[in-house]
């Protein structure tokens, strides 16, 4: 794999050019049915102008759902599948790569399961590569989606010092040129098979794309995406009602596929990178990374948890042994909670002094997120106290 900011003469892919539709239409027709839901949404300028209302406080449930395959049956495999998925969403929710590494979302992993509001199983056929099987031998996959509690997710962002990126994300109206030899073709929204990976790469990052139809014009326009020039492409992105645009051309470079990407948002640039790899399929999914890059450092923000330091906090209403037993537990599998040190004890009531990886602020909002300590509301807010839900 390596990187590529020039262009070579482009080599032969060969795609079939399907009649034009009067309307855009989203990716990734061909995906698996757990993620088919996710990626069929309306793009239209009623779409385009809801999205722009939305604010980063929305949670769109899309964004705390993953699916990933299951290895075997076992309730082990379940468990690290679970871990899995919640490090997909991360990924979704705070536009990083890297977010399942955080030393707090590390620890919270192992207890994935504990967020899951909803699982299920289904089984599919494809070939070697992914593809719908259609004769040989098919390679059957079980697939598990897990269905997170977005307040416990949203806790550990905050816990972890991740920043969220909000539901009210743009979806990009894609303007692909792949030239076979013969010169430049816009790729329009008949051929989604072509754009298969790059919208199941945008999905798992978070974001859905939109295709031109192919009109006249915009066929006419294919020499302006080629040589990468924003401005001019946006009067025909608007009539979709998006003012984010991502404009590629794919061609080969030596042994390997190239994909030149620049992506845009009305009149200015956000990013432009290049992607190079043996797959084209690797090549034009490169898109979608670098556009999830590009716009959660634009959009994403920190979440306010606090400053990491010791807590004194009181846990009321134990109710002997087990409750004690209980809230201990509980604490100790928290992902911000570095340590526990008991100060005093008695049969109702604990004190305590917690190691956090956050704030009061941060804490509190965690606590919050589950169902095991509320909040008493008549504790000072100098000394916090909880109780023990029975």
């Amino acid at each position: 794999m390596r990187h590529h900011a020039g262009m070579h003469p482009p080599a032969r892919l060969t795609m079939r050019m399907f009649p034009l539709l009067s309307r855009v239409a989203l990716l990734l027709a061909l995906a698996p049915a757990p993620l088919l839901a996710q990626a069929l949404a309306p793009a239209d300028t009623t779409d385009a102008a809801e999205g722009q209302a939305e604010t980063e406080a929305a949670r769109d449930p899309a964004l705390y759902r993953a699916e990933v395959e299951l290895l075997s049956q076992g309730a082990g495999e379940r468990r690290a599948a679970a871990a899995r998925a919640l490090g997909q969403v991360l990924v979704k929710l705070t536009g990083q790569p890297q977010a399942a590494g955080n030393p707090v979302v590390r620890r919270a992993l192992a207890s994935a399961e504990s967020l899951v509001v909803d699982s299920r199983g289904s089984e599919s056929a494809s070939d070697q590569q992914g593809n719908a099987a259609i004769g040989g031998v098919p390679v059957y996959k079980t697939m598990m989606t897990f269905s997170f509690d977005p307040a416990s997710v949203d806790a550990l962002v905050a816990g972890a010092g991740l920043p969220y990126w909000g539901a009210g994300r743009p979806r990009p109206l894609l303007w692909l040129a792949i030239d076979d030899g013969s010169g430049a073709r816009l790729v329009n929204s008949q051929q989604l098979a072509v754009v298969k990976p790059l919208a199941t790469r945008g999905l798992e990052r978070g974001l859905r794309f939109g295709l031109p139809a192919g009109s006249a014009v915009e066929q006419a326009a294919v020499q302006t995406i080629w040589a990468q020039s924003a401005a001019p492409m946006l009067p025909l992105s608007s009539r979709y009602g998006e003012q984010t645009q991502l404009l590629g051309r794919v061609y080969r470079s030596g042994s390997s596929w190239t994909a030149d990407w620049v992506l845009s948002s009305g009149e200015t640039e956000l990013s432009r990178w290049s992607f190079s790899d043996p797959s084209p399929q690797r090549a034009i999914a490169s898109g979608a990374d670098g556009a999830a890059d590009a716009l959660a450092a634009r959009d994403a923000r920190p979440l306010d948890v606090g400053e990491p330091g010791t807590l004194m906090v009181a846990i009321g209403g134990l109710n002997g042994a087990g409750g004690y037993t209980r809230a201990m537990g509980y604490l100790q599998t928290l992902a911000v909670v570095r340590s526990v040190t008991v100060v005093e004890a008695s049969p109702d009531q604990l004190s305590l002094q917690l190691d956090l990886a956050v704030g009061a602020e941060g804490f509190a909002r965690f606590v919050a997120a589950g169902s095991t300590l509320e909040a008493d509301p008549l504790a000072s807010p100098d000394a916090p106290r909880f109780l023990l839900r029975q």
